[in-house]
């Protein structure tokens, strides 16, 4: 499923621990969840140990999410090394830290688009054999959200030629987006008279 179900955004989420150290680690299985509460989620393998991240997260601090861009996509790399518990992954990424305003943990700069979140909920994910915690799931509650200005098109809404994301693929793959393309949506009481139209002859050819 890694392979075929792509791309995906990811995560770079940076957290605290009740301790202080810092904790900077890319998720690949995350998506937005809803805009009403708006809530993002991402999940975090058990194997082959419990990672900083899921426990920095239920100890209440708050976290920030924070979208990779093509321009430090290397240094967010960095941060995924199996590193010990307790290591702060900033210290090796290269990458700047921004304070945020309602969350302890710093955001990135280089990152054009940061929410600073707070836990909604921690899921644990049970093997239906072994009965093993295979994997958290967290739903992240979006708090604040920053936008870099220079991101931004003239509307005021991002432009993906500027923000460049990358996606996750399969294996060691990853991608930015290539052609982007609009395709409207279509309205019913727009549609309804052609729609019946195309069902009643379809009808009559069963017929």
């Amino acid at each position: 499923m890694i392979s075929a179900i792509v791309p995906r955004p990811i995560a770079f989420v940076s957290s605290v621990s009740t301790t202080g150290v810092e904790n900077l680690a890319p998720f690949s299985l995350f998506n937005m969840v809803t805009n009403n509460p708006p809530l993002v989620s991402f999940c975090c393998s058990n194997r082959p140990r419990v990672k900083d991240t899921p426990t920095n997260v239920r100890d209440g601090l708050g976290f920030t999410v924070n979208i990779i861009s093509e321009p430090f996509i290397e240094n967010a790399n960095v941060s995924a090394i199996n590193a010990p518990p307790e290591f702060d992954e900033w210290t090796i990424s290269g990458l700047a830290k921004a304070p945020s305003i309602h969350v302890k943990a710093p955001r990135v700069k280089e990152s054009a688009f940061s929410l600073e979140c707070e836990l909604f909920q921690a899921i644990d994910i049970t093997h239906p054999i072994s009965g093993q915690i295979t994997t958290t799931m967290i739903l992240a509650h979006v708090k604040y959200i920053h936008v870099r200005n220079d991101a931004l098109n003239e509307r005021g809404v991002i432009d993906i030629a500027k923000y460049k994301p990358i996606a996750r693929l399969g294996d060691i793959s990853y991608g930015g987006l290539g052609d982007v393309f609009g395709l409207p949506r279509s309205v019913w009481d727009q549609e309804k008279e052609r729609t019946g139209q195309v069902l009643e002859t379809m009808e009559r050819r069963e017929d």
